[in-house]
């Protein structure tokens, strides 16, 4: 029997028997904070469940409360409860597949419980020692792998109810219940960080089987441990406040990691200060770039060459004199990714006035952008027949919310309706190059959202222009508003202006409806 004091805070009691290490601790630390009564309103956004003296092992958490113990049938049980905790998901494919429209709708996940047994085969359950120090708070949510679904439900659910209302402190250690045993992505770990000191694991991490004096970040203890005097189970879905104090909060704190201008917009030359992005009168465009066989814009290089053309010649567009265009690449590379490139990300929408994403989830990065003054916009491409025949779908995303946020960021959409700017994805293309194949699964909505787009610069120039029209003024854009010339069409002819969602072009034209022919 030997013992050994770590890290000043606990002392370790190891007993060798035969040929296994049974370890039990007595920790001097300080307990993670949990206020249970914070469970009855988290109910309108999902479900907490309290369990104690509980493991995790191997993907499954077993429970050793003698209360719902399997010799004890006569008490209450929590299955029924944690029936509940499951979790609507997308199969994250490789090569970036739309899995949603190749319908990679999975079978909802959950976290297996059960009661402990005599004849447990892990060491760890067969003495177990439960940590009064680490407080798993494990969650399952809809749709884990899309970072809009992430941003706007569970980071929102975990501001409100961790933070506003204290359900727990930031002692807490945050497991996100990823389905079939699945990482998490920098998304996760970057959009949850202000809710917990430690980092943010997989319930595989934490249902693994440690081996002996496995050192982990992300217990109290410092090493792995899997027995837990109370853990709390969560299913987190809902929207409980809008997204922009979410962004406060994450702002708050992951600035010290953010990067200055890392696209050089407001340098003039190579050392000099950086023009702040609130005072810069040249119009900073950032275009996102997609992977993947669904929604690129297949002709970047040529719209920046024709960004450039247009500042040459002399970009004028409200307080705008001139205008730069640079390429956003969110993916990881071998020199920058995980939560850096993240920073990174965000730091460049940060110094841009408009950002230019294909709808979808990338789109969520537009929230981290400057507010201020009404100064900085989103301009959402959708393909053809994605804003007019199906736009009920798109509209309830990002242009709603920054809408019922009261446009901190101002909100357009550039809306490609005409035939030779839209081509089928790579998975529609290749359906239909092979009739006697597997029929696409995907609906007429998801075969339109998913095309790729070829631009015409001139058109997708002038709606530029119109964008930094409004900016830093606020009078032009209510009278846009108010007049319904806020979006924009492409037609074969140029750009037409009009509302969200003009379903029928030729009466809108004939209603006196603005055409710039470019």
């Amino acid at each position: 029997m030997t013992l050994r004091l770590l890290s000043g805070f606990f002392l370790t009691l190891s007993i060798l028997i035969g040929p296994k290490i049974f370890v039990s601790s007595y920790l001097g630390c300080t307990q993670p904070s949990l206020n249970t009564t914070v469970f009855e309103n988290i109910k309108n956004n999902g479900a907490c469940t309290l369990l104690r003296k509980v493991c995790a092992d191997d993907g499954m958490l077993v429970t050793f409360d003698e209360t719902f113990l399997a010799d004890n049938l006569t008490r209450a049980s929590p299955y029924g409860e944690l029936e509940q905790q499951t979790g609507l998901w997308n199969f994250p494919a490789l090569g970036g597949s739309n899995s949603d429209a190749l319908v990679g709708h999975q079978a909802r996940s959950f976290v297996p419980i059960r009661p402990a047994t005599r004849m447990e085969a892990s060491p760890h359950l067969q003495r177990p020692v439960f940590s009064v120090c680490t407080l798993p708070v494990i969650m399952t949510t809809d749709w884990p792998y899309n970072m809009w679904e992430v941003f706007a439900q569970l980071a929102s659910i975990a501001d409100v109810y961790f933070r506003q209302k204290g359900m727990i402190d930031k002692l807490a250690t945050l497991v996100l219940a990823t389905p079939d045993d699945l990482g998490t992505t920098a998304f996760h770990h970057v959009l949850l960080s202000p809710y917990s000191k430690y980092p943010i694991i997989s319930f595989g991490e934490l249902s693994s089987r440690p081996f002996r004096d496995q050192r982990v970040q992300w217990s109290r203890e410092g090493y792995h441990v899997s027995c837990f005097d109370q853990a709390v189970l969560c299913k987190l879905h809902g929207f409980p406040q809008g997204v922009m104090p979410t962004v406060q909060t994450i702002l708050d704190q992951i600035s010290p990691y953010l990067p200055e201008d890392p696209m050089e917009f407001g340098r003039s030359a190579p050392g000099t200060d950086s023009v702040p992005v609130s005072s810069d009168t040249t119009l900073r465009v950032l275009v996102e770039a997609r992977a993947g066989p669904a929604r690129n814009i297949k002709n970047l290089a040529e719209i920046m060459d024709a960004c450039e053309e247009a500042n040459r010649r002399g970009f004028h567009a409200g307080v705008f004199q001139r205008v730069s265009c640079k390429v956003l690449n969110t993916g990881d590379t071998p020199t920058l990714h995980g939560p850096e490139r993240f920073y990174t990300t965000v730091a460049s929408v940060r110094s841009a006035h408009v950002l230019v994403a294909v709808h979808g989830a990338g789109a969520t990065n537009c929230f981290f952008m400057e507010a201020e003054n009404g100064g900085t916009a989103l301009l959402e491409i959708r393909p053809c027949g994605f804003g007019t025949k199906y736009c009920g779908w798109p509209d309830a995303y990002m242009q709603a919310r920054l809408r019922d946020a009261g446009y901190p960021i101002r909100a357009f959409v550039y809306n490609v309706e005409d035939p030779q700017q839209c081509h089928p994805s790579d998975y529609e293309a290749q359906a239909r190059s092979s009739p006697g194949g597997r029929p696409l699964a995907a609906g007429d909505d998801m075969l339109a959202r998913d095309q790729h787009i070829t631009l015409k610069p001139g058109p997708f120039m002038a709606m530029l222009a119109h964008v930094g029209s409004l900016l830093r003024n606020t009078s032009a854009w209510d009278d846009a508003q108010r007049r319904g010339r806020t979006h924009g069409y492409a037609v074969p002819e140029g750009l037409v202006l009009g509302p969200l969602c003009v379903k029928d072009m030729q009466a809108h034209l004939a209603q006196g409806a603005t055409l710039i022919r470019a």
